[in-house]
């Protein structure tokens, strides 16, 4: 997990590792990356938005992989949203949509920026306790300012402060606030 505030530089270092880190991408052949904003083609529908990055490889859609895009909008509790367009979705419903078309890559390496912030706080536990279930074999690096948002799935964090990376910390360190505020300001 990395933490850092609003600002930090913390989507900055996500996007480096997308564009190709040669020490990180050699290492794995496939890499599953959620942006901050959900990146979804308003044109196409819900079902289709998940099944994206098949397309996008030139790989033919199988019957196997429409089940498994159908498993997880149930899982990501969108199951009867599948036909819809994204302009009809809200903003933690197109979260969701985002998260399942991560997850259907079942990638090596997963790169998270934000995955839950669009999220009320139910939601949000629901939706990394199923990352933690889907991804418990994967290398995943979560991008986020609140070490709550996957205190049961990760163990420690590293800090983007304004004078560099620090950690690793355990993330029960985090658990009375002033100390995440003043790791977050690069005082610990």
């Amino acid at each position: 997990m990395l933490l850092g505030k609003s600002g930090s530089g913390k989507s900055t270092l996500l996007d480096t590792l997308v564009r190709g880190s040669p020490v990180i991408l050699c290492r794995t052949q496939r890499v599953a990356y959620l942006s901050q904003q959900p990146a979804l083609l308003p044109w196409l529908s819900v079902l289709d938005n998940v099944l994206l990055g098949f397309k996008l490889r030139g790989e033919k859609i199988l019957t196997e992989h429409r089940e498994r895009a159908r498993q997880l909008l149930h899982d990501v509790e969108l199951p009867y949203f599948e036909d819809q367009k994204v302009h009809q979705l809200s903003g933690g419903e197109r979260s969701r949509v985002s998260i399942a078309r991560a997850l259907i890559e079942d990638a090596d390496l997963v790169l998270l920026d934000e995955p839950f912030a669009a999220l009320d706080r139910s939601t949000k536990i629901q939706m990394s306790m199923l990352c933690k279930q889907l991804l418990a074999d994967k290398t995943v690096i979560l991008v986020t300012h609140d070490p709550r948002d996957a205190q049961d799935w990760f163990n420690e964090a590293m800090v983007l402060t304004p004078s560099g990376l620090k950690g690793p910390f355990d993330l029960d360190h985090f658990k009375n606030d002033q100390t995440l505020i003043q790791a977050l300001d690069g005082d610990l």
